[in-house]
């Protein structure tokens, strides 16, 4: 288990949750997505990222020509609390579960806090989303301040500098 329950309860309550997924190709160029939701699994080893369909080419060719490294950063929109949790990718999933509706469902809602209008255009359905899944490895605290890129220790929870 690499995301203990304090990190699983930040992905999963935080809102709005800024999502940012970072991949490189074999020549070490970097692109990155918005992510519009987090999904975490039972087994808390790994992570999947909803980002829109238009994009998922770029990323798997990325992935493809790469090593396959996937770098995720999650941010509290209201406190700034961040982590970066880094892995290796799994695979693209088509989400189509009630779960996964729900996920997209209070993503949405959650940054509509914030930016009600930018968000009010984006509907956020499963049909719009991929689900890039990757294998957890490492997670790094980024919330500003003294900690900010340490790497997190199970249960060390909010770094506020």
């Amino acid at each position: 288990m690499i995301l203990d329950d304090i990190v699983v309860h930040f992905l999963t309550k935080a809102e709005p949750l800024f999502i940012h997924l970072a991949v490189s190709n074999s020549n070490g160029i970097p692109y990155s997505v918005r992510g519009f939701g987090v999904k975490t699994y039972n087994d808390k080893n790994q992570l999947g990222i909803y980002i829109l369909k238009s994009q998922t080419e770029k990323v798997r060719s990325f992935i493809n020509s790469g090593n396959g490294a996937i770098a995720c950063l999650f941010t509290d929109g209201f406190s700034n609390e961040s982590y970066q949790i880094k892995g290796k990718f799994k695979e693209f999933k088509n989400p189509t579960s009630d779960e996964d509706l729900d996920i997209l469902s209070r993503y949405r809602n959650g940054s509509l806090k914030l930016f009600p209008k930018m968000y009010a255009k984006y509907p956020l359905s499963a049909a719009l989303c991929n689900l890039v899944t990757y294998k957890v490895e490492e997670v790094f605290i980024q919330t500003p301040g003294p900690y900010a890129g340490s790497k997190y220790q199970e249960g060390e929870g909010n770094h506020d500098s």
